[in-house]
């Protein structure tokens, strides 16, 4: 095999898609408030009903970056994902590179997100690098990216997200 080429047991994994991921909540104004309360977003179509009403929306909007807060999942009690599921099914044959590091996230947003939406993801992966040596250590780049539908199947937003798996 050539140094730069990823081996076929990478390979398979390449373009494939999760089940969905359903978030436990609906979208609400109380984690709205506290969102925009966390990061001092006084944005007023966020929490002034008044104003929100009289905007182009209608009504309160969740703030986009919130797309992920939706469906993340409950820390109590613990749930296990399944497999062919959400981000879990990337648990990818990488045993000599173990360690996760962010290295980049990149969100687009599309439609609102408004009190009483349910939001779900999908993920798929898109991309994963040969084997390369960085400073770090040895790992691969990873690349994925998360599909947010609201109840109604519109495409609200979506995430790309860059991952380095490596070994020290």
């Amino acid at each position: 095999m050539k140094a730069n080429t990823l081996p076929p047991k990478l390979q398979k994994y390449i373009g494939r898609v999760s089940g969905f991921v359903e978030g436990p909540d609906e979208v609400n104004k109380a984690m709205i408030r506290h969102w925009c309360e966390m990061v001092e977003d006084a944005n007023p179509l966020y929490t002034d009903e008044e104003y929100a009403r009289d905007s182009e929306y209608g009504g309160i909007t969740s703030p986009p970056p919130m797309q992920s807060t939706w469906v993340y999942p409950r820390w109590w009690p613990p749930v296990a994902m399944p497999p062919d599921v959400g981000p879990a099914q990337f648990d990818l044959p990488l045993e000599d590179a173990p360690i996760p590091a962010v290295i980049s996230l990149t969100e687009e947003y599309f439609q609102p997100m408004r009190p009483g939406d349910r939001i779900r993801y999908s993920t798929t992966l898109d991309s994963i690098s040969p084997l390369k040596k960085t400073r770090l250590g040895p790992g691969y780049f990873i690349t994925t990216t998360n599909r947010y539908f609201n109840q109604r199947d519109d495409l609200v937003g979506t995430s790309q997200y860059v991952l380095f798996r490596y070994r020290l």
